[in-house]
């Protein structure tokens, strides 16, 4: 009889180059690096689908959702809801934001170094009305890990 064993296990040793190679594709891909870029430099690392796709023109509003899509299903963002805000005209109550996960890869290639352009040139981004109100909607909390990463202010301060 033969040993079947080795072949159902589903979780096999990777290569980590083979890993690493499959991550710099995901990040480089134009539309997910822009979206990447455009979350690193909110105030907030979390921004609703209407922020980012002010800060990703070149691309359809379809091409960006499947492709934050993408960066969900690869465990690099994660979608925070903020119920209270379902209630309330006009103001987004889904966000997107860096994963620990996420945060962790994003450090490893170098992105993270990037923060302080990525967030000058947001700041100095002429916004439409809605994104502002976007911008300075109420949302949910990051947890603490991500907040350490990339230093953000608690609300007191």
């Amino acid at each position: 009889m033969a040993d079947i064993s080795s072949h159902s296990k589903p979780d096999h040793e990777e290569n980590p180059l083979d890993r690493q190679r499959e991550l710099m594709e995901l990040l480089s891909q134009e539309t997910r690096h822009s979206i990447v870029q455009a979350l690193l430099g909110h105030p907030n690392v979390l921004a609703s689908a209407a922020e980012i796709n002010h800060f990703v023109p070149s691309k359809s509003k379809k091409t960006v959702e499947e492709q934050l899509d993408v960066l969900v299903e690869a465990d690099i963002l994660a979608i925070y809801e903020y119920p209270p805000n379902r209630e309330k005209r006009g103001l987004p109550w889904k966000f997107y934001g860096v994963t620990e996960y996420g945060a962790d890869i994003l450090g490893d290639f170098n992105y993270l170094e990037g923060v302080p352009m990525a967030r000058a040139v947001h700041q100095r981004t002429r916004k439409p009305e809605k994104i502002e109100r976007h911008e300075t909607a109420p949302r949910p909390p990051l947890p603490e890990p991500i907040r350490t990463t990339f230093r953000l202010e608690d609300e007191t301060e």
